[in-house]
C-alpha cells in the first residue's frame, strides 16, 4: 500500500501545481493523438470495445453491423456507484484521478480537430459547404438523442482518487448519460425544436450495442418522419498505464463542466459501402464545434475525424458526442449537457 499511496501523493500534488500541469497538456495531447491506446497511455473511447480491455481491437473490427448476431457475453451485474469519501479507504486498491484540459489537434478556423483519416479532405472547405440541415423550429420532432452505452455512468463527486473496482456502469438514469441527454432535451425544446429522447437502453450486453441502438434509431426514424439531426450521446474513459484517470475539465461560467468531444466519421475509398454522405455529417459536425468555440472556449477538446461510421449512415445529420469521462461528476456531466443544448440550438437555428 506504501506505493499506491506514494503515487497517490505524486499525483496531489500534481495537481496543486498549475504550471506542471499546463507544462504537460500538450505533451499529454500529443500522446492521446498518437498512440491510439498503445504505449503510455490507454484510451478507451467505449464506442466499439469495453472499456476495460487492454487491446482494443481495429475500430472496423469493433463496430458491429445492424444485427443482434455478437449477442453473447453476459449481462452487467446489477452495480450501484460508490459513496463519497474524502479519503481512501485503506483496504481498497485506488489510485490518483488527475483534473486536466485536452487540447491540440489540427487548426480550422477557430477550432482544432484530430483528424487521423489520411483522407486529404478540405476541412475548412467542408465547414463552408452549404449544411443539408434545415430545421424548422416550430415544435415538430427534428432532434433524436439517444444512447448506444445508455448505462455509462459518472461519478458523484471529485475526491482526487477512485478505486480500482469503481463501478463505471449503472442502472440510475439520474447518473448516467441519459441524465446529460435530458439536460440537452431541455434546452432544445426552450428553443423551440421539437426533441425526442430514447432512453433505451441498448448495452444491457456490451456486444451487440451498436446492432440494437441501430433499430433504436430505425424504430424513431419511422415514427417522427421530420427528425434531421440524431445525436448519440456517451461517455469517454481516459486511463494511463500506470493507472491514473483523467478528468477533463473546464470552468463556463463560473460552474465547471466536463469536456466535450464530437466526433465525425470517414468514407473517403468507399470501404464501408453504405455510408456515401459521411461529407454531410462532417459539415453539420464542424459547425458545432465552430459554434461550441465561439460560445463556450475550451469546452471541447479536438473534434475526432477518424475512418470510423458508428452508424452515422442513419441520416445527414447524425452526430456522436462524448461527454466527460467516468471520474468527471454528474454534475459537470448535466452541465455540458446544457451547453450542449445551447450549441445544437444555436448552430441549428442560424438563418431560421
Amino acid at each position: 500500500m506504501g506505493g499506491k499511496l506514494r503515487r497517490f501523493l505524486e499525483g496531489a500534488a500534481a495537481l496543486g501545481t498549475a504550471a506542471l500541469v499546463a507544462a504537460c497538456l500538450v505533451w499529454r495531447a500529443q500522446t492521446w493523438a498518437g498512440e491510439k491506446g498503445a504505449g503510455a497511455l490507454l484510451f478507451a473511447a467505449g464506442l466499439g470495445v469495453e472499456e476495460a480491455s487492454p487491446s482494443p481491437v481495429p475500430e472496423k473490427e469493433a463496430e458491429p453491423v445492424p444485427t443482434p448476431a455478437q449477442d453473447g457475453v453476459a449481462p452487467y451485474p446489477q452495480i450501484s456507484l460508490p459513496q463519497v469519501q474524502s479519503t481512501p479507504d485503506p483496504n481498497r486498491d485506488y489510485a490518483p484521478v488527475e483534473e486536466t484540459v485536452i487540447a491540440g489537434g489540427q487548426q480550422v478556423g477557430d477550432f482544432t480537430v484530430k483528424d487521423t483519416t489520411g483522407s486529404g479532405t478540405d476541412l475548412l472547405a467542408e465547414l463552408e459547404a452549404p449544411s443539408p440541415v434545415e430545421i424548422q423550429g416550430d415544435g415538430s420532432v427534428e432532434v433524436l438523442l439517444y444512447h448506444t452505452h445508455t448505462s455509462e455512468a459518472y461519478s458523484q463527486d471529485f475526491t482526487g482518487f477512485y478505486y480500482t473496482d469503481m463501478a463505471t456502469r449503472t442502472e440510475d438514469p439520474e447518473q448516467s448519460v441519459v441524465a446529460v441527454g435530458e439536460e440537452i432535451r431541455r434546452v432544445l425544446e426552450s428553443y423551440g425544436i421539437g426533441t425526442v429522447h430514447d432512453t433505451t437502453v441498448n448495452d444491457t450486453l456490451y456486444n451487440g450495442s451498436y446492432a440494437r441502438s441501430w433499430e433504436t434509431l430505425q424504430r424513431n426514424l419511422e415514427a417522427y418522419p421530420t427528425i434531421q439531426v440524431t445525436v448519440d450521446i456517451h461517455r469517454d474513459s481516459m486511463t494511463t498505464e500506470d493507472g491514473v484517470k483523467y478528468k477533463p475539465t473546464v470552468e463556463i461560467g463560473g460552474e465547471k463542466a466536463a469536456q466535450i468531444m464530437f466526433l465525425a466519421g470517414c468514407d473517403a475509398d468507399g470501404s464501408w459501402g453504405d455510408f456515401p454522405l459521411w461529407r454531410e455529417n462532417l459539415r453539420l459536425i464542424l459547425r458545432l464545434q465552430q459554434t461550441a468555440a465561439r460560445l463556450y472556449p475550451g469546452l471541447a477538446r479536438p473534434m475526432s475525424f477518424s475512418n470510423s461510421k458508428y452508424n452515422m449512415n442513419a441520416t445527414t445529420g447524425s452526430v456522436l458526442v462524448e461527454v466527460g469521462t467516468e471520474v468527471n461528476t454528474v454534475a459537470e456531466a448535466r452541465h455540458s449537457g446544457e451547453l450542449i443544448g445551447e450549441i445544437l440550438a444555436n448552430t441549428l437555428l442560424e438563418g431560421v
